[in-house]
């Protein structure tokens, strides 16, 4: 009977070994969104297809994503035919105060709206603002960015992707 018990627990073990190299590999696909884009736009993940999609999670109260919505434009600019840019305003902005800041600084890339908070949700490690989302083409999670960007390293990232 010991014996058995020795058996089963290497068993569970070397079952748990397994799955867990599984899980750790497995890569971490973009979900399925909707985004409500300013201007009555919707915008699906499936309307994404062979773009590197990069999310920026923000709010108009953040002074680190104010600073960095310049290198955000450069980055758009220089790449907009290869990727999609999408700035996605927390549930508490409002949204009054997300058009106003977008119009004010004509902001060139899409801004969405996530007054409902199913964006987030989706996300579980957006817990700081800003933090950026950067997939590959294949919609593949390649970097999250907790903090201000920087901008030669997102270049440089983007590079290698598109």
């Amino acid at each position: 009977m010991r014996e058995n018990k020795k058996k089963l627990l290497l068993v569970f073990f070397i079952l748990s070994i397994i799955l867990s190299l599984f899980f750790i590999n497995t890569p971490k696909m973009l979900p399925e969104l909707e985004f409500n884009i300013l201007g009555d736009q919707k915008l699906f993940t499936k309307d994404l297809e062979n773009k590197v999609v990069i999310l920026n999670f923000w709010a108009t109260d953040c002074a680190t994503c104010i600073k960095e919505m310049p290198a955000l434009t450069q980055i758009h600019n220089k790449y907009k035919n290869d990727i999609e840019l999408i700035a996605v305003a927390m549930p508490y902005d409002l949204p009054s105060r997300v058009i106003n800041f977008k119009d004010k600084n004509q902001i060139p890339f899409k801004i969405a709206l996530d007054s409902d908070g199913k964006i987030l949700q989706k996300f579980n490690k957006v817990r700081l603002t800003p933090t950026t989302i950067i997939t590959n083409k294949n919609h593949i999670i390649q970097n999250t960015i907790i903090g201000e960007i920087n901008y030669e390293s997102l270049d440089k990232l983007i590079s290698n992707l598109r």
